[in-house]
């Protein structure tokens, strides 16, 4: 290998993933996992004070292949149970057959063991006959990272004996539509360990989350060697959760729509001249051979693409690279870039398109976020806040930049040209964007302007609801916005333009001869000419009125008064913006019915 023999074992996808290109290195599911996953993992943060406790997910995951739980050790990802497996197997003859993923040698190495290298040849299709006979440790992945080869499960059965110790490594399997060549069901085969990992199918890198299937003295001793509580308790929650039927129809579909789309890359790559792809790339992702060009991967991150090198996996030089398995437009793109490098075009880079989202932040509780909310700031690259929305820095990956995009009447204030600007540019620069607003993006947020221009400059735009402020301030301080015989209605207002302005569109007449409650934001600063509009066109003096500041944090204040007198009550208990002005019978009721 070119590099250092220990650094190459060492080196992942990951360190060829450059920020700000379309990154096609990391073969990890690239929205992250499934709304649905999402929120089972979040609810699971409630029981952190406990300690882990695997007896669920491990019932789970032995159904899923019919297995007994004494045959499952859950691991902290595929790593741990190579780490383990390394440590407690004392192999006189160990193999590993390359290419594949170099971890599980890096673990043997660092183990202490000396490694054989059998090393397959194009097309990379394991011939059991290439293994020693001696060998009494044998490691295969299937299907094999890299070369997305799956061998057929005769010839890894032809390795299993008595005496030997095969383990493969299974962790792109779900990837294949049916699983076809899986050993993970067998159990008649000697010495046979699988590895298994929720990484890459459900998004899951982060969370550290994998499983071993093997006969129960093995499990035995790797878990008498693994450390206490090893798999957390979210963790365990997504093994449960990725264990059950629906989860593994849902695996099988995805496995189905990666195929299409490989299928498609793969026969767009077939036209490239100078490019060749093998036959039987199977999963998640392609291995291609660009021979004569060793700077490919150079010169494809000058078109904006972050390929995985190849010259890191034992049997492969520097002129082979991985690619992950996108959606069609992007495998286009990639195909478009890969033929201009081989054809030695000069051209501009295809500018890397990001993403931009508008999140509603909610009231101001970070707790009050929503799911989906706290998954999309989980992987911004770039978030554009402002004054009204929670603090969330806590919350972000590390290196991601904040931007302020407040606008204070009483100081600093971006426009919002201004901040249309940062999202355009930034999502154009192939960033994954966060727009978090207070409470809802479309309620007073100016949220619809900033997606027609992120779309009209051709960004993809997702939307998040949120949390309006209108209903959770109130019911913070235990004013119910509705009530049976008293409140059949409600209307929400904006009150930053006084009565009388030319500038507003509110009909306060109107509005004041309703019954129903009256919800006003960003009133605080004219609750004198408001209060005088509504009582002058008909509302009763002596409506209740509740103001609710910082409503849902620990600052929140709450000031009741009458109509008549809100104004001055306000003023008098030195509230200022953001509050929340509720006005209407509701506002006098009592949490306690006194």
């Amino acid at each position: 290998m070119p590099m250092g023999e220990a650094a190459a074992l060492r080196h992942h996808g990951d360190r060829d993933a450059v920020p700000g290109l379309v990154d096609l290195a990391v073969n990890v599911r690239p929205d992250g996992p499934p709304p649905w996953l999402h929120a089972r993992i979040a609810a699971s943060l409630g029981r952190l004070a406990a300690y882990p406790d695997t007896a669920v997910a491990r019932q789970a995951v032995s159904r899923r292949h019919g297995r007994a739980a004494a045959e499952v050790l859950l691991t902290s990802g595929a790593a741990e149970a190579f780490v383990l497996l390394a440590r407690i197997l004392r192999p006189r003859h160990a193999v590993v057959v390359h290419p594949q993923f170099t971890e599980p040698e890096a673990a043997l190495r660092a183990a202490g063991h000396a490694v054989h290298q059998v090393v397959l040849p194009p097309p990379f299709v394991l011939d059991p006959a290439a293994v020693p006979d001696t060998a009494d440790l044998v490691v295969v992945g299937n299907p094999t990272n890299p070369t997305s080869v799956l061998h057929p499960a005769d010839a890894l059965a032809a390795l299993c004996r008595p005496g030997r110790v095969v383990v493969v490594d299974e962790a792109f399997a779900d990837t294949a539509p049916g699983e076809p060549e899986s050993l993970a069901g067998r159990q008649d085969l000697p010495g046979l360990v699988v590895i298994r990992s929720l990484t890459k199918t459900w998004g899951l890198a982060g969370l550290r989350v994998g499983y071993l299937l093997a006969d129960p003295g093995l499990v035995h001793e790797l878990g008498e060697a693994q450390p206490l509580w090893s798999v957390s308790t979210p963790a365990l929650v997504a093994l449960e959760a990725c264990s059950g039927p629906d989860a593994v129809r849902e695996a099988e579909d995805r496995a189905r729509a990666i195929g299409a789309d490989r299928e498609q890359l793969c026969a767009a790559l077939a036209a490239v001249e100078g490019a060749r792809v093998h036959e039987g790339q199977s999963t998640s992702f392609v291995l291609l051979q660009v021979p004569g060009r060793p700077d490919v991967r150079e010169a494809l991150q000058a078109q904006g693409f972050a390929v995985r090198r190849g010259e890191t996996f034992p049997g492969l030089g520097s002129d082979w690279i991985r690619i992950a398995v996108r959606d069609a437009a992007t495998n286009d793109a990639f195909v478009a870039a890969l033929r201009a490098v081989l054809a030695g075009e000069s051209r501009e880079a295809l500018p890397p398109r990001g993403s931009v989202a508008l999140v509603g932040g909610g009231p101001g509780d970070t707790g009050l976020l929503t799911v989906r909310g706290l998954a999309l700031l989980g992987a911004a690259d770039v978030v554009v806040t402002d004054r009204l929305a929670p603090a969330v820095q806590g919350l972000l990956a590390p290196g991601a930049v904040v931007l302020d995009a407040s606008k204070d009447p009483n100081g600093r204030s971006v426009p919002q040209e201004e901040t249309t600007r940062m999202l355009v540019e930034h999502g154009l620069a192939g960033h994954r964007v966060v727009r978090l607003k207070g409470g809802d993006p479309y309620v007073f947020g100016r949220g619809f302007e900033e997606l027609q221009a992120c779309r009209a400059a051709g960004l993809p735009v997702e939307v998040v609801p949120g949390v309006t402020s209108a209903l959770a301030a109130p019911a913070a301080a235990d004013v119910p916005v509705t009530h049976l015989g008293l409140a059949q209605e409600f209307t929400v207002v904006s009150g930053h333009l006084a009565p009388g302005d030319p500038r507003s569109t509110v009909d306060w007449p109107a509005l004041a001869r309703l019954r129903g409650t009256l919800v006003l934001l960003m009133a605080v600063d004219r609750l004198g000419a408001i209060s005088d509009a509504l009582v002058e066109h008909g509302r009763d003096p002596e409506t209740p009125c509740a103001v609710v500041a910082e409503g849902t944090l620990e600052s929140q204040r709450v000031v009741r008064a009458p109509l008549a007198g809100l104004a001055a009550a306000v003023t008098g208990s030195g509230v200022r913006p953001p509050a929340v002005v509720v006005i209407g019978t509701v506002a006098g009721l009592s949490a306690s019915g006194r």
